[in-house]
C-alpha cells in the first residue's frame, strides 16, 4: 500500500506507510499533512487515516522497528474480528540467524505471539480470560516475557528491549484485570 503526502503546496511521493512513520518519527511530516492512497475519496489528514494512525498511537512508543510494526499491524489487521483493537506490537531484538523477529501483540480480547522460524510463521493466540500471570525478567542473557496459561504452560518470548517488555507487561496486567463484555 503506498500513500501520496500534500505538503508545502506540493505532492510527494508514493511512501511505504514505514517511511511516513519514519517522516513522522523524525518531524519533517506531522499527523496533520494530508496523505491520499488509492480507494480514498479525498485527501486526509494523516491522523484520519486508520491504519496509520492506529499504529502511530498504539505501536510505536518505545523505538520499534516502523517496517517490522507495520508488517505486524497488517498482518495481525487481516486476522482480528471487527471489534478487536491492536493495542501494542513489541518485536525481538534483531538477531545473527534469524531473518524476521518474534512479535508480541495485544489486543483487546487477546495476547498473540507471531513466532519466526525457517518454514515461515506461526501464530499463538491466548484469550485474555486464559491468562493467569504476565511476568518479565532480565538477566546476564537478556529480557523475558513470560506468560502462565490455564492449562499451566509457560510462554515465553526472549530478548526484547526493555522499554517494549515493561510496556507489553503494563498492558498484559491491564488486560488480564479488565471486566470480559460479552
Amino acid at each position: 500500500m503506498e500513500f501520496l503526502l500534500y505538503k508545502d503546496d506540493a505532492q510527494h511521493g508514493p511512501y511505504e506507510p514505514q517511511h511516513l512513520l519514519e517522516m513522522l518519527q523524525e518531524g519533517t511530516i506531522s499527523r496533520k499533512d494530508m496523505i491520499f492512497r488509492e480507494g480514498q475519496m479525498d485527501w486526509l489528514p494523516l491522523d484520519q487515516v486508520f491504519e496509520v494512525e492506529e499504529v502511530l498511537t498504539h505501536s510505536m512508543n518505545e523505538g520499534q522497528d516502523p517496517a517490522i510494526v507495520v508488517e505486524i499491524y497488517q498482518q495481525m489487521n487481516g486476522l482480528i474480528s471487527s471489534h478487536e483493537e491492536i493495542f501494542y506490537i513489541a518485536h525481538q531484538k534483531p538477531k545473527m540467524l534469524k531473518h524476521k523477529p518474534d512479535c508480541v501483540v495485544v489486543t483487546n480480547e487477546r495476547l498473540i505471539i507471531n513466532r519466526q522460524g525457517l518454514s515461515g510463521s506461526r501464530m499463538e493466540d491466548y484469550q485474555w480470560k486464559d491468562v493467569l500471570s504476565v511476568q518479565m525478567s532480565e538477566g546476564l542473557m537478556g529480557t523475558t516475557f513470560k506468560v502462565l496459561d490455564r492449562n499451566d504452560h509457560i510462554i515465553q518470548v526472549d530478548d526484547l528491549p526493555k522499554p517494549q517488555l515493561e510496556r507489553l507487561c503494563q498492558l498484559a496486567q491491564e488486560m488480564r484485570a479488565a471486566p470480559v463484555v460479552a
